[in-house]
């Protein structure tokens, strides 16, 4: 310890200065002679007790007296002086003096070192309990700061730093800093200290954390273990660990805040029902939804039963589901009909056991979530499931899109529905099958083209589509239209079902996905009944070819027989006689062969319809067939006429009826050529042919014995259905047969 000695008798003063070094041997005594010399070792040396005369030159000792007080304080201050009296030992006491000795023997030096041990133990004592004090305080105030928080983490962590230099030993010089992270908070007039003292700590959340005070100048005074004291290094680290304990409730409060919150949030938005009952079955919360759902406060359904908001069979239904839940301790989920506003609704409902801190069981929790609209749908899926066989046992097109608009009412509740089929030789898209919601709607369904409306827009698309107003749609087809809102579901190449709405937002994805599911299995039903009439025209076609190729051999194998046979016989007899004679009938059975194979070829040739069809005369092409035959002195008469058809098909047509007349009527027969309002007539003058046979002259291998093959009027009758046209075998004006060719698909009459 240092002691500073003040006397002006420098005699007296190394006297003293020797009897203290003995007495005190661990102290450092420093001397002056003026009170000057004095203060200026006060302010250079860690003085901690002063021994004091009391007359100086420059000033008396208790003048010394109150320049110590007022500079520093309390240090320990003790009067040894020779001048003795009441009067001065008074007033010295009233000064503040720590202590009070004078001058005598050698035995007052024994004295004076005791007086200086205690004073300066009890000063120490006093300031470490001063600063023991001042430390307390500071954290009991960082304490309540910490506490008293509002939350607010960076002003509270910022009071920290500015209140903590008040708790140092020479707080004015002092200042504190906080990092957390790599947020910095700092006292005050923040300097970086010269001399600093540091400690680190990290929440439970990972923060780190460094909690620093220090001293921005060298002129504090050192003790023996450097410019902090043990205790302040102490109570740095308490401070730190309050911050610490702080920022991990601030944290584990932020999550359950947050909890809270997502908790909240979840309450009071989510379209589940969600509610708490006691073992007795009477409510103990609900959320907002349970709330909105059953117009019911909280408030007013506490302490209430299911009996008391539903129906009794719903309420009991749901009651034993709750008792299995008390009575098993385990969860189940449960699908449960509720009526809310009139209307039966399905929910599925999980239900656990609501368990107290003991673990026993003390109530129901359940979620019930609304699966109405999926309970719809599981059954328009199972209807459609059911309605593909009946689809699939359609015959025609036709017959599947009104099983398809039957369906789309009945099992997707689409009342106003239409289903149109895509014509491609017309190119558009033909309704073919409606509702009758349709017809009170808008009447009959138009036909749609190219590029005129949403139909066929979706339906080149090929993509489903919900149209929610369709006047705002620039291919809108009818501006007038009372619809509203549409749903369009193409059936891929086929055509397109349509279902319409008088309310705008009629339909949504769902009617888009289900629609679709029966658009599969109408486009899977209209591929099957177009593959099999694709079969059936090949299978008849192929029949067709086949009934020819039977009429071509059976032809071959009768017909030619005979003519054949009459040659070769003719050519016998020629060799054995060589009578010319013999060669003519050999001459006519050959052009007999020559005419039948003319007629099967144009048999075979004519049973496939041909398209190039064009405006022909008709005139023309009978003169024409009539130079092509035999007529011997037949007469054809012709009437101007055109028709639409194949010239060369036509001129087949003429040979065969122009042969049939001239073989039937005789050589002077006359043969009239002339129009209809739809078509042509051919007519003869010959004997005609009787009513009970009209029904059969058309038939393959017909023959009334002039010589003929059997097959010309069948030919006709396979160039007429190539043209579409009909044939009526009537009487001619002169009793002859007439024969008339309507064309059935030209509404034009004939030019």
């Amino acid at each position: 310890m240092h002691i500073l000695c003040v006397d002006d008798d420098t005699d007296f003063l190394d006297l003293t200065t020797t009897f203290l070094r003995r007495k005190l041997p661990d102290a450092t005594i420093h001397t002056a002679t003026r009170v000057r010399d004095a203060q200026a070792l006060l302010e250079t040396e860690p003085i901690v007790c002063v021994v004091s005369d009391y007359e100086i030159p420059d000033r008396n000792g208790l003048e010394f007296l109150h320049t110590v007080r007022e500079s520093h304080g309390e240090l320990p201050f003790i009067l040894f002086t020779g001048k003795g009296s009441e009067e001065i030992a008074s007033e010295a006491i009233s000064a503040g003096v720590t202590d009070y000795l004078q001058k005598r023997g050698p035995e007052q030096y024994d004295r004076l070192a005791a007086r200086i041990r205690h004073a300066v133990t009890e000063h120490q004592t006093e300031r470490d309990l001063r600063e023991r004090v001042k430390e307390l305080t500071a954290i009991q105030t960082i304490s309540n700061l910490l506490t008293d928080s509002d939350g607010r983490s960076a002003e509270t962590l910022r009071q920290v730093v500015t209140t903590l230099p008040q708790s140092l030993q020479f707080p004015e010089d002092a200042v504190a800093s906080l990092s957390v992270d790599d947020t910095e908070f700092t006292s005050p007039e923040y300097e970086p200290p010269v001399h600093r003292l540091a400690v680190q700590d990290v929440t439970t959340a990972g923060n780190e954390l460094v909690l620093t005070i220090g001293y921005t100048t060298d002129s504090v005074t050192e003790t023996d273990s450097g410019a902090f004291l043990p205790e302040e290094q102490e109570s740095l680290t308490t401070i730190l660990q309050l911050v610490t304990a702080y920022l991990d409730r601030q944290h584990v409060l932020s999550d359950l805040r947050e909890a809270d919150r997502r908790l909240s949030l979840i309450l009071e938005n989510t379209t589940a029902l969600m509610y708490l009952k006691d073992t007795t079955g009477r409510y103990v919360f609900v959320n907002a939804e349970y709330e909105r759902l059953f117009d019911v406060d909280t408030e007013d359904l506490v302490g209430r039963y299911d009996a008391d908001i539903h129906p009794p069979e719903a309420a009991e239904a749901v009651r034993a589901n709750d008792r299995r839940v008390l009575e098993t301790g385990e969860p189940i989920e449960v699908e449960e009909q509720i009526r809310v506003n009139g209307d039966d609704r399905t929910y599925l409902s999980l239900k656990v056991p609501a368990l107290d801190t003991a673990g026993d069981v003390e109530g129901v929790f359940g979620v019930s979530t609304e699966i109405t609209e999926h309970k719809k749908r599981e059954r328009q899926l199972e209807a459609l499931n059911r309605e593909i066989s009946r689809l699939l046992s359609a015959e025609t097109p036709e017959e599947v899109a009104e099983h398809g608009v039957v369906a789309a009412r009945e099992i997707l509740d689409l009342q106003a529905n239409a289903i149109h089929l895509y014509d491609a030789e017309n190119e558009e898209l033909a309704p073919v099958a409606y509702t009758d919601a349709v017809r009170e709607l808008i009447g009959e369904p138009p036909t749609f083209r190219d590029g005129e409306s949403i139909a066929w827009r979706v339906f080149e698309d090929g993509v489903a589509t919900a149209i929610d107003d369709v006047r705002a749609d620039a291919d809108i087809y009818n501006p007038e239209s009372p619809i509203r809102s549409e749903l369009h579901l193409p059936l891929g190449a086929y055509g397109i079902l349509m279902a319409g709405s008088s309310t705008p937002s009629n339909f949504d994805t769902q009617d888009v996905t289900i629609g679709e599911l029966l658009t599969t299995h109408l486009t899977t039903a209209l591929s099957k009944v177009t593959t099999e009439q694709a079969l059936r025209e090949r299978e008849a076609e192929l029949e067709d070819k086949n009934e020819r190729l039977e009429q071509f051999a059976s032809t071959v194998s009768h017909d030619l027989r005979n003519p054949l046979a009459i040659a070769a016989g003719n050519l016998e007899r020629y060799r054995e006689t060589g009578d010319e004679v013999h060669l003519g009938k050999i001459d006519t059975a050959l052009t007999r062969i020559q005419e039948l194979i003319t007629d099967l070829t144009a048999l075979a040739r004519h049973g496939i319809p041909e398209e190039n069809h064009e405006t022909v005369s008709v005139p023309e092409v009978a003169r024409g067939a009539w130079e092509l035959i035999d007529t011997r002195s037949a007469t054809l008469s012709t009437e101007p006429c055109t028709v639409t058809g194949e010239a060369s098909q036509l001129t087949a047509l003429f040979e065969n009826l122009f042969r049939n007349a001239v073989g039937h009527g005789g050589p002077d027969v006359t043969v009239r050529v002339g129009p209809l309002e739809h078509g042509f007539y051919v007519e003869d003058t010959g004997d005609g042919v009787p009513p009970d046979e009209r029904e059969t002259v058309f038939d393959h291998g017909y023959t009334t014995g002039y010589g003929g093959s059997g097959v010309g009027l069948t030919i006709v009758s396979r160039i007429a259905q190539a043209h579409d046209w009909d044939i009526t075998l009537t009487d001619s004006i002169d009793g002859g047969a007439r024969f008339e060719f309507t064309d059935t698909s030209s509404s034009e009459p004939v030019v």
